[in-house]
């Protein structure tokens, strides 16, 4: 039953309008999550539990009064009687002035321990708030990820529509970075801000290597719903083990196949173990800068190229433009095709290419000064 107030299906509304997706991988509509029934707490989901992957302790070290900000939104919007905000304990060291924050705006700071898959979000309300994960009945607790609360606040307060994306580059490159770029750019340049490979031979995952999947270096772009890549050696054994016929590495991906099925299942294991497990934890010491890219900055060259496409379970599109219109960025240049979302252009530029799988831009130059607006 849908019993949202109002001022709830206000906020859906402009999350909508603004294309704002959950921002941890899965993709799915802010808006329709607010308006699925009514709820008494909140969780702003900052576990971040897949291994190398930083960008919600970058989102909170950037840009914490927006997340928090966002969180004010619905506690006021709903009513809600509790808001959690869920940090692993790997990360407060790096967020010194996290607690100072959260009390200015009535949030409870919840430190995690270390644990596989604390992000999970049943895993996280069991964890906070004891409730079972074979509930049979929903329950009142909307989790949503910082990044995606970040996003409501400025589509709230400063009518943005959702162009940007926080992303974690980590793993065999020269220097593992979280960025923030331009939705769509490709991933070929978001490994040239890390530095590039370290090695000649490597395979991509997209969104991690324990719940992500692999992805073709060439053809890879950064959607609304990456949270980021890890580069691996093809020689890595992540990589290699499924491979090879030596009864050794069958055994080790076998235990790995069952280690991801149990946490899945419930049962938490520490991330030093699942680091060790996967053979990650070379790349652990490697803690990833951020950077936040404008569109100019992403690729040094006024020929920059993004591709603005579906995600997760809706990869297709019906694009409201066509090749050789100029386009601003913020404005609508498609909607997934199955739920009508709109999806925004996140530089400005030329549309090269429209189709059901994407809409291609290329930034242009006008009077020799880059043109990118700042929405």
């Amino acid at each position: 039953m849908n019993c949202a107030t109002d001022t709830v299906r206000r906020l859906a509304d402009c999350a909508r309008a603004a294309g704002i997706v959950g921002a941890s991988g899965g993709g799915f509509s802010l808006a329709d999550k607010l308006t699925a029934r009514t709820y008494r707490t909140l969780i702003i989901n900052a576990a971040q539990s897949e291994p190398l992957m930083c960008k919600d302790w970058a989102v909170l070290a950037q840009t914490a009064d927006c997340v928090l900000g966002g969180a004010r939104l619905l506690i006021e919007a709903m009513g809600l009687s509790k808001c959690f905000l869920a940090v692993r304990e790997e990360f407060f060291p790096l967020l010194p002035e996290l607690p100072a924050a959260v009390r200015k705006y009535g949030v409870t700071l919840a430190r995690l321990a270390d644990i596989y898959p604390a992000g999970y979000e049943k895993i996280l309300k069991r964890e906070l708030l004891g409730i079972p994960m074979d509930a049979k009945t929903d329950d009142d607790v909307l989790v949503i990820n910082a990044e995606t609360l970040r996003n409501l606040s400025w589509a709230v307060s400063l009518d943005r529509p959702l162009t940007r994306k926080v992303v974690t580059i980590a793993g065999a490159v020269a220097q593992p970075l979280t960025l923030e770029v331009p939705i769509g750019l490709s991933f070929a340049d978001c490994l040239r801000e890390a530095g590039g490979a370290v090695c000649d031979d490597y395979v991509v995952f997209h969104n991690g290597v324990l719940s992500g999947q692999t992805v073709d270096a060439g053809s890879a772009w950064v959607s609304a719903a990456t949270i980021g890549y890890v580069i691996l050696p093809k020689t890595h054994s992540v990589v290699a083990s499924k491979q090879s016929l030596r009864p050794a590495d069958a055994g080790l991906a076998q235990r790995r196949a069952a280690f991801l099925e149990t946490t899945i299942a419930g049962r938490t294991q520490t991330m030093s173990a699942a680091y060790a497990l996967f053979d990650l934890a070379n790349y652990r010491r490697s803690r990833p800068l951020f950077r936040s890219l404008l569109g100019h900055e992403a690729t040094g060259s006024s020929g920059m190229t993004v591709r603005i496409g579906g995600f997760g379970k809706n990869l297709e599109i019906s694009p409201c433009v066509v090749a050789g219109a100029q386009v601003t960025r913020g404005q609508t240049v498609a909607c997934l095709a199955h739920g009508g979302l709109p999806l925004h252009a996140s530089i400005d530029g030329v549309v090269e290419q429209a189709d059901t799988l994407g809409v291609t831009l290329r930034r242009t130059e006008i009077s020799g000064v880059l043109h990118d607006a700042r929405r």
